[in-house]
């Protein structure tokens, strides 16, 4: 494990690493999960991990797109309103039923919407364009082969690419796999997350705090960030600052995880716990980045289980997730597109950071006559989580400035719409 100095000097970018190569050491040591084959209703927002291939044509038969009559074209040869030529009607073909008539010449079948063209018919005259008596059909119309008929293999033929390899399934994916008969695709299933806080001063939301106690926010908003990813989040609790427990709790997990997150306990402080647990084991690496917040972060792998510490400030959180958790859960989830859209808006207002560091400023994002403007949420310090909850992106100030002035571009990782 590589050592990098201490730094007392939380502007200052010495001894840092940059958050491009934090990003790129962690993806490197993501591979996507290994593929199963899933039924479709929990396949759902999963990507494929193998081709779906059709095994038949989609219609698998001729059916009619109108309510009205199965009929030989050249038996209308001619007929209109001024004009009409009469058929006489010798059956029904009916929804979800093999037609039992075949149309000969001078006949014709009423037919439903959907409902397979019988033997014999090459056309099928809308309902509206006709009138009976009896089983006498007057037509008033002179159709062409082929008209209002759904033919075989119109959607997809046998052999083709249903859903490829690399796409995520969503509402058409389903219902085109569900036609074709692919109830259990063979994807990249949704990671499993055991997420746990640690320390001391923790209790649950539903307790109230003593002087000195601190209700668990980064639980849950860690969970909300991977369900909103598409992982499936398993809450572990809070545990002390003891190694055992913390240690404990980790292990008796790791059959049921694909990956773990916890918060707190990654930084130098005596009672830093996830360090002290897993620092001289090899297994995570923990490391100083310069950006603000979320300056303190440890990686590793326990067991071949990604493991993620941290730190314990909600706003640091949140971005450590957003900058390395979530791209690595993309990747597992066999993704292509890993990062957050972004755009490039301007600053209403002058942005300070800490020079040496990227600068993750909470902004509300809004597109207007002239783009998209970028307006600050308040603070920039890491313990201010409603900065983050009226905000819509985060404003990336680059290393080197200390103050981004309003009037300026910056580029904006948009984390949610403007209207959520």
């Amino acid at each position: 494990m590589a050592d990098h100095p201490t730094v007392h000097d939380h502007d200052s970018g010495e001894g840092l690493r940059p958050v491009d190569e934090v990003l790129e050491h962690v993806l490197s040591q993501i591979q996507p999960l290994a593929s199963l084959q899933l039924p479709l209703t929990e396949a759902y927002g999963c990507v494929m991990a193998e081709d779906a291939v059709a095994t038949h044509d989609l219609p698998a038969f001729a059916s009619s797109a109108m309510d009205g009559y199965a009929v030989r074209a050249a038996d209308l040869a001619g007929a209109s309103p001024s004009s009409p030529v009469e058929l006489k009607q010798v059956g029904n073909a009916m929804i979800g039923h093999r037609p039992e008539v075949v149309v000969g010449n001078g006949e014709a079948v009423q037919i439903a919407t959907g409902a397979p063209v019988p033997a014999g018919a090459d056309s099928i005259v809308p309902v509206e364009n006709t009138s009976a008596s009896g089983d006498l059909i007057s037509f008033l119309q002179e159709p062409e082969p082929g008209r209002h008929i759904r033919p075989v293999g119109e959607d997809v033929r046998e052999g083709d690419v249903l859903v490829a390899a690399g796409k995520r399934i969503g509402p058409p994916e389903m219902g085109l796999l569900a036609n074709a008969g692919h109830p259990q695709p063979i994807v990249h299933p949704r990671p499993r997350v055991i997420v746990l806080s640690t320390g001391d001063e923790l209790i649950p939301p539903t307790e109230h705090p003593e002087f000195g106690q601190v209700r668990d926010s980064n639980a849950y908003m860690i969970f909300g960030a991977l369900r909103d990813a598409g992982a499936l989040p398993m809450l572990a609790g809070i545990v002390p600052d003891d190694v055992d427990a913390l240690k404990e709790v980790v292990f008796s997990h790791l059959i049921q995880a694909d990956a773990f997150i916890s918060s707190g306990g990654v930084s130098v402080g005596e009672r830093d716990v996830v360090k002290a647990a897993f620092f001289r084991r090899g297994d995570v690496e923990f490391y100083k980045v310069a950006m603000q917040p979320g300056m303190p972060q440890g990686f590793g792998q326990i067991e071949g289980k990604p493991y993620w510490g941290l730190p314990g400030n909600p706003v640091s959180v949140f971005v450590s997730f957003e900058m390395f958790v979530r791209p690595a859960l993309m990747k597992m989830m066999g993704r292509t597109q890993l990062g957050r859209p972004e755009i490039t808006a301007t600053l209403a207002e002058d942005v300070e950071g800490p020079k040496g560091k990227m600068q993750y400023a909470r902004v509300v994002v809004r597109r207007g006559a002239d783009g998209w403007s970028a307006t600050p949420t308040g603070s920039r310090g890491s313990n201010l989580i409603s900065t983050v909850s009226r905000a819509n992106g985060l404003a990336m100030v680059p290393p080197g400035t200390a103050v981004a002035p309003a009037g300026s571009p910056v580029r904006v990782m948009l984390f949610r719409s403007s209207d959520d």
